[in-house]
């Protein structure tokens, strides 16, 4: 070292702000659920997670990861075998998507999973939808007649709608083994009518259906003529709250409304078996079957198959990756594998992600399932909720622009009824100060190829080319 460096040491970059989240978060004694945003560490995080539970754990197979792709799960792999430094290790680190999970479970126990040869995953099975769909209206059965008579024998749009509540199955294929009466439904709309207009009322006590609707245009912005009232309009989250109310649903169903529901209703059960018939021909299944094989095979908490007994035995720590993007099946299939834990047994649950960013609603992705197991707790395992703040990836005004750009856009208040989620604020990490220039700069486009040129151009500057 020389003179100069003697007297200047290199400057030490200061912990980030939320630093002692990120260190409890390493606790191998507790369980948690992590709210961790863009450019907040995430993926690092895990792996020092992953590598604090590979120093207690006797065997690395007791320790599973679970991620959402493969790009994330071999990411996570890699950069465990980097700090570990032992390549041999490789085959026995339990790093794998949820979807090859729930392939596993089922190639362990088929005929429990209801599969014979192991089926092809079908990301996109929206024909298959059809064609059971179509299959299930052509049997004419009395419920499929009513259908049809309701729908002024549009069999197209009778075919659509069916195909759609197929590809929806996550959501109610657990609750319709007998099918809900009118009474239990119209109940559920009262219940749900009674939240919105609480919500409501808590804001502005004379709030309607009526009065959202005097108030607020067909594009639920506030009126400007005739005026919303200034007091109205200047209240915080009162927009919000109104919104809802504008289309509020009856309390209750007409009789032909009820006809034509009860007919749906019969005809859900019948399309599903209908739909593995020809899963089974093709030798295909989309996701949710997957997931519903893989349930079907670990069995019930109290009555669990071999399989769950022996995976019971065998993990003590669990890791979930984009939690956010779990659905109903995925969230019931955590539920089982951590069935028979129990408060200070040494398992532990760790689950890491951001509502803000759910993306893979089209695989029946439910981001309330965060916001309610950040409250509740999954199954028996209590979580401690964990927020992440530093920004490690954008520079500070662009932070900046975030903070108050998305406080704006997102709700101000969580609902897990409706995944509302409002926006959590960050701050930059130490190493990326402001840039000169704006943050961010819009580009308006009237058609997609005259906006592809214009990314394409910004690409070249930025590049430093023509």
């Amino acid at each position: 070292m020389n003179a100069d460096q003697s007297r200047n040491p290199p400057r030490q970059e200061k912990p980030p702000q939320d630093a002692g989240q990120r260190e409890a978060a390493l606790d191998p004694r507790r369980s948690f659920i992590v709210q961790a945003p863009a450019g907040s560490g995430k993926t690092e995080l895990l792996v020092r997670r992953y590598l604090r539970l590979l120093e207690l754990v006797s065997e690395p197979e007791e320790i599973l990861a679970i991620t959402f792709t493969r790009k994330a799960a071999a990411e996570m792999r890699q950069r465990i075998l980097e700090r570990l430094g032992e390549p041999a290790l490789a085959p026995r680190l339990r790093i794998q998507t949820i979807d090859a999970l729930c392939a596993a479970l089922t190639r362990q126990m088929p005929v429990l999973a209801r599969f014979g040869a192991q089926p092809e995953i079908v990301e996109d099975a929206a024909e298959l939808y059809t064609e059971a769909a179509r299959q299930t209206l052509e049997e004419l059965s009395p419920p499929a007649v009513r259908l049809l008579a309701h729908l002024d024998n549009n069999v197209g749009f009778a075919t659509a709608l069916l195909a759609d509540l197929l590809r929806n199955r996550d959501r109610w294929l657990r609750k319709t083994g007998l099918a809900p009466t009118r009474a239990e439904l119209e109940a559920a709309i009262q219940s749900e009518r009674s939240r919105l207009l609480a919500r409501a009322r808590a804001l502005y006590p004379d709030a309607s259906q009526d009065t959202a609707r005097l108030y607020l245009t067909q594009k639920l912005e506030w009126r400007k003529k005739p005026a919303a009232p200034r007091e109205l309009v200047e209240t915080p989250g009162l927009l919000e709250a109104m919104r809802p109310l504008y289309d509020l649903p009856p309390p209750q169903y007409s009789d032909t409304q009820w006809e034509a529901l009860e007919a749906i209703l019969a005809l859900l059960n019948p399309a599903v078996a209908r739909l593995r018939i020809i899963f089974g021909s093709r030798g295909q299944a989309d996701f949710t079957e997957f997931a519903h094989g893989a349930l079907a095979a670990l069995g019930e908490a109290d009555d669990p198959s071999d399989l769950l007994l022996s995976i019971d035995a065998r993990i003590s720590h669990i890791l979930v990756d984009e939690f956010q993007d779990t659905s109903q099946s995925q969230f019931a299939l955590l539920g089982k594998l951590t069935a028979g834990w129990q408060a200070g047994d040494g398992r532990t649950l760790f689950l890491v992600g951001d509502p803000m960013q759910s993306i893979y609603r089209f695989r029946e992705a439910e981001v309330s399932l965060f916001l309610n197991a950040r409250k509740d707790g999954l199954g028996s395992v209590r979580l401690e909720p964990l927020t992440l703040q530093t920004n490690f990836r954008s520079q500070a005004n662009l932070v900046a622009w975030f903070n108050e750009a998305f406080t704006r856009v997102l709700p101000p208040e969580e609902d897990a009824a409706s995944g509302a989620v409002p926006y959590s604020p960050a701050v930059p990490a130490e190493k990326n100060p402001p840039l000169a220039g704006p943050a961010v700069q819009w580009h308006g486009f009237h058609d997609r190829v005259s906006e592809a040129g214009r990314v394409i151009q910004l690409l070249r500057e930025a590049e430093g080319s023509k």
